[in-house]
């Protein structure tokens, strides 16, 4: 009987190449998203409304 060589069948690599900018499309719109300033709204852009400035640590005074 004749030998039949049978090759395993390759992958392409495309879907590696659309699944990594699929995966960058996502990381950017989340970046814009949670890292961005929204519209110049006070209570987004963390810009104080008031002269007065709070401490972080508890017992400081700031001066």
């Amino acid at each position: 009987m004749a030998e039949i060589n049978i090759e395993p069948k390759k992958r392409s690599s495309w879907a590696w190449i659309i699944v990594l900018l699929i995966l960058l499309v996502v990381g950017y719109l989340l970046y814009k998203y949670f890292f961005e300033a929204q519209g110049g709204n006070p209570e987004t852009t963390g810009a104080p409304t008031s002269g007065m400035i709070m401490s972080l640590v508890p017992g400081f005074v700031s001066i």
